[in-house]
């Protein structure tokens, strides 16, 4: 393992809360160097900034969506002219590695508005209904999707741009104001990202604030329209009671425990490639990333070797871009939790192959290999989101799925084999939202693909036509074209009695010769509706 040496700053506590004495008191997780306070947003300032996003949504939503797109690009290319910017703020402020930055984050902001406008455009344009002629004769009906209004998004720190995108991106493209309470740890990264968009957009349609858990609640309260929130459980459980009491849709996006399943004949090579890589990227802080490898318990030794040895040529520490390969996690808190995972682990009988330990002074942590690890670790049964793989051996596919299925979490899950016509079988008896055959999570980045799940991973759908619902609703539209009054209308008599009658028989059919009745009850009753009126 290649350590680079990290910095301690006197004085500085990692642990202190983030939130304090009415501002945000960020912390570098590189070098433990604070940063400049951000001013918290106070209820008051959460109203005022939905109040003004609400009158700039109107003139907004009227705009045809290739022209939203038209501003959402010319921002997207600023973003690209200015993409050094944002990546210093991602290591400054969330640890996040320049390449890892670039590469996973800044790089598609134009592919991204693009993408989203290919969905969107078809998905809410005017639909029209076929209704039956017979029974619905002379009507013609729509269906419109009109934006809601004014969209509240809490979002995680763990990709401060990248879940911009599939949140912040699509609510506008369908005509919404939004309100953006981002993560206290990614707070700057977001109001670079929005003061991009907002030069472009009319005054007030995007506006962040800045705080800790009031803050996201005062936003909830505040009279949103919707919801999308992306974290923990408890919060997750806590913001969708609330939504429920305010009767307003919300996307709940929560946790994973994502696994990888490795058959015996899959390529090593590749697959030792694609678990260190989606184990390991974004230090293991991505609801998506790999933290269980159940594999076939025939390679398991050599897995785990060739997995160990590549995990401990990595480099881990600070350092220029492209020079290191693991950065720091990004708060205290989940340092805490990786290690006491790890330690739990090896109470109950794991055993460390390689890591297992934190690296200097700052946030750092070794990447940690466990094998012969069981469902009674918490490594196995819950969200570690560090740089953590727990090897669990199996006796092959049943036994893999069988244990992804009894998991808590059902974000996405991975096949690793080289008979893809056997892997497509197995995907469809895996209980997850996505499924990804020799790759993992990399959907995520593809704005025509839903990327949702099952269990305590929450009901909310990122990305594609099927998460429009929680930015739009539907519209009705019925043109009735009829001249005549409808036969079903007031006055009541026994005519309309008999005709329902024979209209519901007719749909069996028992009755043959009297259907030859209906169309003189029908026009009788026509009649006597009509002439009810004028009289």
């Amino acid at each position: 393992m290649h350590e680079a040496r990290s910095a301690s700053v006197p004085g500085v506590t990692p642990s202190a809360p983030v939130v304090r004495d009415g501002a945000i008191h960020p912390v570098c997780p590189v070098d433990l160097r604070p940063l400049a306070p951000i001013p918290v947003a106070s209820a008051a300032d959460v109203t005022k900034a939905v109040e003004e996003a609400r009158r700039a949504q109107h003139g907004w939503a009227s705009r045809p969506v290739s022209e939203r797109a038209d501003a959402l690009r010319r921002a997207a290319k600023a973003m690209l002219a200015d993409r050094l910017e944002v990546v210093a703020l991602m290591r400054d402020e969330v640890g996040k590695l320049e390449v890892d930055a670039l590469m996973s984050e800044v790089l598609g902001p134009l592919d991204q508005v693009n993408s989203w406008a290919s969905v969107i455009e078809p998905a809410i344009a005017r639909k029209k209904v076929g209704l039956n002629p017979i029974n619905f004769p002379k009507k013609k009906a729509w269906i419109d999707r009109v934006p809601r209004g004014v969209i509240g998004i809490v979002a995680p720190w763990n990709y401060p741009v990248a879940t911009l995108f599939r949140t912040v991106i699509p609510a506008l493209l369908c005509g919404n104001g939004v309100v953006l309470k981002p993560s206290e740890y990614a707070t700057r990264v977001a109001q670079w990202f929005c003061g991009k968009l907002a030069a472009e957009l009319p005054p007030g349609l995007l506006t962040v604030v800045p705080g800790g858990r009031e803050t996201g609640i005062a936003l909830i309260e505040s009279g949103i329209d919707a919801c999308v929130f992306t974290g923990s459980v408890a919060a997750g459980r806590d913001v969708s009671r609330r939504c429920g009491e305010r009767m307003i849709p919300c996307s709940i996006e929560l946790g994973g425990k994502d696994a990888a399943i490795v058959l015996a004949d899959c390529d090593l090579d590749r697959t030792v490639a694609g678990i260190t890589h989606w184990a390991l990227h974004n230090v293991g802080q991505a609801c998506g990333a790999i933290e269980i490898a159940y594999v076939d318990a025939r390679i398991a030794d050599q897995l785990v070797s060739r997995l160990a040895r590549a995990w401990q040529s990595l480099k881990v520490g600070p350092g220029a871009p492209g020079e290191v390969d693991v950065s720091p996690l990004t708060n205290a808190k989940q340092l805490a939790l990786v290690e006491a995972h790890v330690e739990d682990a090896i109470a109950k009988g794991a055993k460390v192959v390689c890591g297992g330990r934190r690296l200097g002074e700052g946030l750092f942590y070794l990447p940690t290999l466990l094998d012969h690890c069981t469902d009674a670790m918490d490594v196995v049964a819950d969200e570690t989101f560090g740089p953590v793989l727990a090897v669990v051996r199996v006796d092959g596919a049943a036994e893999a799925i069988r244990r992804v299925n009894a998991g808590r979490y059902g974000l996405t899950s991975s096949i690793w084999t080289s008979d893809h016509a056997r892997a497509l079988r197995l995907a469809e008896q895996i209980e997850v939202g996505v499924v990804t055959i020799n790759n993992h999570a990399m959907t995520g980045a593809i704005a025509a693909l839903p990327w949702s799940g099952t269990r305590d991973t929450g009901t909310g759908i990122a990305n594609s036509e099927l998460a429009l619902g929680t930015f739009t609703r539907p519209k009705t539209i019925l043109l009735d074209s009829n001249e005549a009054p409808e036969l079903f209308w007031m006055p009541y008599d026994k005519t309309l009695w008999e005709l329902g009658n024979l209209l519901s028989e007719a749909q069996i059919p028992k009755i043959g010769p009297a259907l030859v009745k209906i169309p003189f009850l029908i026009k009788q009753r026509v009649d006597t509706v009509r002439r009810f009126f004028r009289s």
